[in-house]
């Protein structure tokens, strides 16, 4: 099983979700946003465009990805198989598996109809206000922008080079 969790510093459900991962003897990868500007574009290609912290990409040995959206340790304690909440103990590992597969149902999903007034709709654009995550998610891009802005470069001259007179056939050179 391979996990990658994309994190920021300062974002308290990150926190909360190494501490689960540890606690669970679960070996992860950790991507900070604000340490490469290259794990931000990758995680929004994991995640559907979700701009918040941690974005969870779990990659199962049967080859099922999982992908988690912030940090609720009851979703992570489904999406591993796990019975509680609670870490187990070195005594209780030795005789109870520590996680089992969940594995897709084999039934074929029907699709449901969907009356008009069952349909949610999206607010119009004006009425969406900027929330906390999307200010600090603003506040890690400024701060990558800042660390991979270039110096301004130097204008070219604005006259042109002189060019030294040649001379003609009907001179001689004598050396």
């Amino acid at each position: 099983m391979k996990i990658t969790v994309y994190t920021t510093t300062d974002c308290q459900f990150s926190k909360q979700e190494r501490e689960y991962l540890t606690n669970h003897n679960l070996t992860y990868e950790e991507k900070n946003l604000e340490t490469n500007k290259d794990f931000l574009t990758e995680m929004l290609a994991v995640s559907n465009n979700f701009a918040g912290t941690p974005v969870t990409r779990v990659e199962k040995d049967d080859g099922t990805i999982a992908v988690l959206k912030g940090f609720t340790p009851a979703e992570f304690d489904t999406t591993f198989g796990f019975t509680s909440e609670t870490p187990k103990t070195e005594e209780t590992k030795l005789t109870e598996p520590t996680s089992t597969e969940v594995k897709p149902s084999e039934e074929p999903v029907k699709p449901v109809e969907a009356t008009p007034a069952e349909t949610p709709t999206a607010p119009p654009p004006a009425q969406i206000t900027p929330t906390p995550a999307d200010e600090k998610l603003n506040s890690v891009l400024d701060k990558l922008e800042e660390k991979t802005e270039t110096p301004p470069t130097t204008p070219p001259p604005t006259s042109s080079p002189s060019v030294p007179d040649f001379p003609t056939g009907d001179t001689k050179v004598t050396a």
